[in-house]
């Protein structure tokens, strides 16, 4: 022990190793670079690329196609029937004045006794008591019957529309 004692520095626990005479360490050297390796030329794959139309997706982009043109249609087929009811409700303004205008001057014309004396001159009379008839008609015995629509499948619909539409397409282009 006496020999690592003169090694210590004022009397620490660490030792002066730059005074040490036997350091047998020796110094790391670097090692030499080698040369990068030359690279190799890679052969170029050309790829032939094919266009390859799925079925799916010609099948699926023709129902598009046909569906935006029954949309574009359809939006056509209800302009023209707005058009239409926008007409025929002003036609029914104009004829509801009229009515009222005729019916005004209808009965402001009506005069009994001109009439009455009209029909002397035809050779009409007045009826006996015997020939007048009374009807009473209750409100609820009255029916009116209108024209009952069938009812229609879902594919008979849907073949009516298409049939409507391509008419209508066609006679618009005509």
């Amino acid at each position: 022990m006496p020999k690592y004692d003169e090694y210590r520095t004022n009397g620490s626990a660490a030792y002066d190793l730059h005074s040490v005479r036997d350091n047998t360490a020796r110094p790391l050297r670097q090692p030499e670079r080698l040369p990068d390796a030359p690279e190799r030329a890679k052969p170029v794959r050309r790829v032939k690329t094919r266009l390859a139309i799925a079925p799916f997706t010609v099948l699926g982009t023709a129902v598009a196609v046909v569906m935006l043109f029954l949309v574009i249609f359809s939006y056509v087929r209800l302009y023209e029937a707005q058009s239409a009811v926008s007409d025929l409700k002003e036609t029914k303004t104009l004829l509801t004045e009229e009515q009222q205008r005729l019916r005004s001057q209808y009965e402001n014309s009506l005069d009994l006794e001109a009439i009455e004396a009209r029909a002397l001159e035809l050779g009409m009379r007045q009826p006996l008591p015997s020939q007048i008839v009374y009807v009473e008609v209750a409100a609820g015995d009255s029916v009116e019957l209108g024209e009952v629509q069938e009812e229609r499948n879902l594919f008979e619909q849907i073949y009516d529309a298409f049939y409507g539409v391509i008419s209508d397409v066609v006679e618009y282009f005509s």
